[in-house]
């Protein structure tokens, strides 16, 4: 690929310079000194001038979007403003709609927002309308919500490449008004809202693979889907790209021979269809650079312009791409469909088992850095399921949305692929290895470059060997990580707490969080701990927990152990003597445990694989507050005091107790930091040299209670908030040595 063009030298140098702009890595920094050493070294005059001429233009591109993004960071409240938003773009939820607007009365830029509505009437004119609307609001506007805990997905670098720089919140409709169709824009998004109505009219999973094969919409049934079609590796079947264009253009010229149009209106069609396609086909990446491809390639043979190998033309659509979107490449979609692209158009094999086999090379390091986990049959299932897509799934939804009678018997056989998919899903192969460093994913993508690329034999069994011996050892790294954590998740408005041991002798996790819901009509669904706890023990390699320990029965605490028991193999359920009375625990937990051990305990219970001491309560109880499991250890050195939400009674009851005699390095403040907890005494006798908050930002309790605060104060005791800093951590070794880790980035990066 090196010889081919000269313009991909400039391409990476950009690719790296978004990298550093937005990200503020390092990585992205030292890398792109290394590339452009690289580019001189070639010791031609027109790669230098070329890299350094875009580097220079795209470098102050790149600084003037860096400096908008920031100057909307500001928060307003209690604003009235309007919202224009496409039709296309509301989404109904069970309590109200999900809206995102390109435009707003406030400054003009993007905006997302949740609208409740009480009204079922008036969520049904929201689900008929297919015209541009005025949303007149009020709320609290403020910038999109960063990641708050480490390894958790940024969503910013979705929003900002669409536009959307705000998010509202507590946000009240006061009036709605239907715009007229007048621009071409708000035709074309009218026509896709009845595009996707049409879809509607089917039975799943039928309909979900119209909107999401014809139209590029993520219905509910693909979002839940997802995890599936992301470990068989075929998630990117889902998303137009290169086929789908392929399909619309052979359909253009097929009707074009039977109309006899001739070649120069054929061409004027075909330059006009594309970009309208591309609105229709929900404008993702992949559909991006496939139109744009599409069209630089029809203008090249109108002025008879010859692109080698197509990789030229692939630059130029990165280059493009980037201008307008500079995110583009910061995002797993992204970096896999101009990746593989690249590497597709510059592989002059035919052989399909050897093209999925380089593929799936490229693909690793970008999957396990966004995913954890790669299945080793990824290969064989792309190779199962590309020529099934190909010729039988997207023809049959073709004809299904055309022809709707056929859709009954077309239905069927999508719940056939549909059952065919769940069957290869559960074959063995799946592999959770861990989020590997933004070091380690370059490295490995450029060796993986190297070795699709070259005809060396000696030198790509050389490289071969290094790619998987640094495979192995990152996976056995995972599976011994050197050092322990006491983690404090940011989960809200509640408490999650995981405890591990170095070389993962043990993984403890104290709770799971959850949300309450006030006269909610939403169905009691969340993804906190999947944004949170999950999604960080999988970023660092682990599936199985030794104990996880409830502290008492209320939703904050427990609400989230549904999804740690579906997504995590848990070997023992530990709570307070009482717990398996309530309500909570008969509806949320019990019908989840399968081969879970459950293990109620009291003061003084000794528990296998549990490096913890139970310090309270000393009897059952009905798992109120007062009951709250209470549970000491030393970790690195540092004693730690958990208390879940025992109340100020507890803690005098607690007191009593000659094994809390000492003080303590690290307390949860009690109850998140509520003053029917914490008392003077309490913190008196513990003396803790550091205290951790555990609560929602902007709650409606209050918590932490001003005057806990100001008995902290008054006791020279420090104390730290996940509302502050995100997730908290102490990583320590088995030395003792140990260092302090948080989630909210403090380095004024704009997306992470």
């Amino acid at each position: 690929m090196e010889s081919s063009s000269s313009l991909i030298w400039a391409t990476v140098t950009i690719f790296l310079l978004a990298g550093y702009v937005f990200t503020r890595s390092i990585v992205f920094l030292v890398s792109l000194f290394v590339w452009f050493g690289r580019v001189c070294w070639l010791r031609q005059l027109f790669p230098v001038v070329q890299v350094v001429t875009l580097g220079l233009l795209f470098g102050w591109h790149f600084s003037h979007v860096s400096h908008f993004i920031g100057q909307h960071q500001k928060s307003y409240e209690n604003v009235r403003i309007i919202l224009n938003v496409h039709p296309d773009e509301v989404k109904i939820r069970e309590d109200g709609i999900s809206i995102r607007a390109f435009n707003n009365s406030f400054d003009h830029q993007g905006v997302q927002a949740f609208i409740p509505l009480e009204s079922p009437k008036l969520q049904q004119s929201f689900q008929n309308n297919s015209q541009d609307l005025q949303l007149e609001v009020a709320g609290n506007l403020g910038p999109l919500a960063q990641p708050t805990n480490v390894n958790q997905f940024d969503f910013r670098r979705i929003m900002y490449g669409k536009k959307v720089y705000y998010n509202l919140n507590k946000t009240q409709l006061i009036n709605v008004r239907q715009l007229p169709l007048k621009s071409y824009q708000a035709w074309m998004h009218h026509w896709r809202k009845k595009l996707l109505d049409r879809c509607q009219q089917f039975a799943e999973p039928l309909r979900s693979y119209c909107a999401g094969i014809i139209l590029g919409e993520q219905t509910d049934f693909l979002k839940e889907n997802s995890e599936k079609l992301r470990n068989l590796g075929i998630i990117h079947l889902f998303c137009i790209s290169g086929l789908h264009v392929f399909y619309f253009i052979k359909l253009i010229e097929k009707i074009g021979i039977l109309l006899r149009i001739d070649r120069e209106t054929l061409f004027t069609i075909q330059m006009v269809v594309l970009p309208v396609y591309f609105v229709f086909g929900g404008g993702s990446t992949s559909l991006f650079r496939a139109v744009t491809l599409v069209l630089i390639k029809l203008v090249a043979q109108r002025l008879r312009l010859n692109f080698r190998g197509g990789v030229e033309a692939w630059c130029i659509v990165l280059l493009i791409n980037l201008w307008l979107n500079p995110f583009v490449l910061l995002q797993m979609g992204g970096q896999l469909s101009y990746l593989l692209s690249l590497v597709l158009i510059s592989q002059s094999t035919t052989s399909s088992l050897k093209i999925s086999f380089k593929l799936f090379l490229v693909e690793i390091p970008i999957i396990l850095f966004s995913m954890y986990k790669i299945h080793l049959l990824t290969v064989l299932f792309n190779l199962l399921c590309v020529p099934l897509f190909s010729s039988l799934v997207i023809p049959a939804v073709l004809i299904a949305f055309c022809f709707p009678l056929t859709a009954s018997v077309i239905n069927q056989v999508i719940i056939g692929v549909e059952w065919g998919l769940q069957r290869l899903d559960q074959l063995p192969g799946l592999l959770l290895i861990g989020k590997p460093s933004r070091w380690l994913v370059m490295f490995l993508l450029v060796i993986a470059l190297k070795i699709v690329s070259t005809d060396a034999q000696i030198l790509k069994k050389r490289l071969f060997k290094v790619y998987w011996l640094t495979w192995i050892a990152t996976g056995v790294y995972f599976r011994l990580l050197p050092f322990g954590e006491v983690t404090f998740f940011d989960v809200g408005q509640g408490d999650s707490i995981l405890i591990r041991e170095p070389f993962n002798r043990s993984v403890t996790m104290v709770d799971t969080g959850g949300k309450l819901r006030f006269g909610s009509r939403q169905k009691q669904t969340s993804t906190i701990a999947k944004n949170s706890s999950i999604n960080y023990l999988q970023s660092i390699g682990i599936s199985k927990i030794d104990t996880l320990c409830l502290t008492h029965q209320d939703v904050d605490h427990i609400g989230e152990a549904k999804a740690v028991l579906q997504n995590l193999k848990v070997q023992q359920l530990l709570f307070p003597a009482g717990v398996e009375k309530t309500d909570n625990f008969r509806y949320q937990i019990l019908p989840y445990l399968h081969q879970t051990r459950i293990v109620e305990v009291l003061k003084g219970a000794q528990v296998s694989r549990l490096p913890l001491q139970i310090l309270y309560p000393e009897r059952p109880g009905k798992g109120a507050n007062e009951d709250s499991l209470v549970l000491e250890g030393k970790f690195g050195g540092k004693r730690i005091l958990l208390t879940g939400d025992l109340d100020i009674s507890g803690e005098q009851k607690l007191l009593q107790n000659p094994e809390l005699v000492g003080k303590v390095d690290i307390f949860k403040l009690g109850h998140h930091g509520s003053k029917t907890a914490n008392s003077p005494e309490l913190l008196s006798a513990i003396s803790p040299k550091l205290t951790v908050v555990s609560a929602g930002r902007n709650n409606r309790y209050g918590h932490p209670n001003a005057e806990v605060i100001e008995r902290l104060q008054r006791l020279r005791i420090p104390v730290v908030s996940t509302q502050d800093y995100g997730m908290i951590s102490y990583r320590y070794f088995f030395n003792g040595m140990g260092r302090w880790k948080v989630g909210i980035d403090k380095k004024g990066s704009i997306v992470q």
